[in-house]
């Protein structure tokens, strides 16, 4: 990890410890793992693979990763590795090639897998469990959007995680796992700075939006999958004007945001025009099926 990257957790010693709730977390950077790894208990440190190498196998070229442990004091333990992570993004598609700088990722990687132990904490609180991967990365998220705002009173890099998570989706399908956008989404509509802050932890936060969010089904999220691969897809064609129309506004509205940032909005704009996805065109679709 660089210097910078140390002095923005607070890490001197290749480790620290950070609240999460009642409970704490045991931060480790990857290149003092195993020493940093026997600060655990032992009932802590059992949970974890006998061989420490196996934990750097699974984080792999990723920047951080958070394993959730099973304890009455330690909600959890979370590796990072800065040094892997870019800084930018970049997409290639029909259109052109565009690039997104990324700013802060050590600290934004950091408050994501911080977020994964938040969110346990706080649906655990109202006796509640999260049910699959899909929705411990919008909770992560979630963490992250509502700690961006408290720590730096802007919503910037809030919006950046946004584009960040619509532009590795275009690029692979396969990124929908982490697909956060139509939970910001609804963030953003929610909650303006000012209200933000005034949550004085995560768990307030979740406890407010939770009853207001909508969230996608399985099926609504497949077909959303099937749009984005036929979209921008390798190998994609001409599109086809009825193809998952139904699903083509709200996909159109996710992406308008990312794409107005990426190429100014008349561009933006023509190319949700021309690919049917503002409410007008598909209006006039669906009354030919």
């Amino acid at each position: 990890m660089s210097a910078a990257g140390m002095t923005a957790l607070g890490m001197t010693s290749g480790f620290l410890w950070t609240d999460i709730g009642p409970k704490q977390a045991l931060v480790c950077e990857r290149y003092q793992l195993e020493a940093c790894a026997a600060q655990l208990p032992p009932s802590a440190r059992n949970q974890l693979p006998h061989r420490i190498n196996q934990l750097e196998s699974l984080l792999g070229q990723r920047g951080a990763m958070v394993l959730p442990l099973h304890h009455g004091d330690i909600a959890g333990l979370v590796i990072t590795d800065f040094e892997q992570l870019p800084n930018q993004q970049t997409i290639n598609w029909g259109v052109g090639h565009f690039t997104l700088p990324l700013k802060q990722q050590p600290q934004l990687t950091y408050w994501h897998e911080l977020g994964h132990l938040h969110a346990i904490d706080a649906l655990s609180r109202q006796g509640q469990t999260i049910d699959s991967a899909y929705q411990h990365e919008w909770l992560a998220d979630l963490y992250l959007h509502w700690r961006i705002t408290k720590q730096t009173q802007s919503l910037d890099l809030a919006w950046q995680q946004y584009h960040r998570r619509n532009l590795a989706m275009m690029a692979d399908s396969e990124f929908m796992s982490h697909w956060s956008v139509p939970v910001l989404a609804q963030a953003f509509e929610l909650y303006s700075v000012e209200q933000l802050s005034q949550f004085a932890s995560f768990d307030l936060f979740w406890r407010d939006i939770s009853p207001k969010l909508r969230l996608h089904d399985s099926d609504t999220l497949d077909e959303f999958s099937s749009l984005i691969q036929r979209t921008f897809g390798a190998g994609t064609v001409q599109p086809l004007p009825g193809y998952m129309y139904w699903r083509k506004p709200a996909l159109g509205r996710y992406l308008k945001p990312t794409l107005v940032e990426l190429m100014g909005l008349d561009a933006a704009q023509d190319w949700l025009n021309s690919q049917q996805m503002t409410s007008e065109i598909v209006e006039r679709e669906r009354s030919h099926y």
